[in-house]
């Protein structure tokens, strides 16, 4: 089962995922957090095979959570990231790009495609 960690700050789009994602049965949307503080402690506490996650969240940000998940003191291995956001411009696909994150996603224009991703990753590894 492919282990998921969402980090979403707004239920609607948090509920809209895991309703895209629900009839992927390879998939295991295991654990919501909403701040990166949360995200944190669940990635401190079990490992996930990938992260969705939001760059403006309720506290802190989602670049927060992927900068924990790249310190060499990191408990697992480092989890796939696929950066879900509403600020699609260039500068933060940058910096998301040159922090490692493997998929970045413009939640306007792009979000059939992340959900595509995100099940075509589910399948490939189960």
């Amino acid at each position: 089962m492919y282990r998921l960690l969402l980090v979403e700050d707004s239920a609607l789009i948090r509920d809209v995922i895991v309703e895209m994602l629900h009839d992927c049965d390879q998939l295991d949307v295991k654990d919501i957090a909403t701040t990166s503080d949360e995200a944190i402690a669940l990635l401190n506490s079990k490992q996930y095979d990938m992260i969705v996650l939001d760059i403006e969240l309720a506290k802190g940000t989602g670049f927060d959570v992927v900068r924990h998940t790249r310190q060499q003191s990191y408990a697992f291995k480092a989890p796939d990231i696929v950066m879900l956001t509403n600020h699609g411009n260039s500068y933060y696909r940058n910096l998301a790009h040159n922090m490692g994150v493997e998929y970045f996603f413009d939640k306007s224009l792009q979000f059939d495609e992340c959900m595509d991703v995100i099940q075509q990753h589910a399948s490939a590894v189960s």
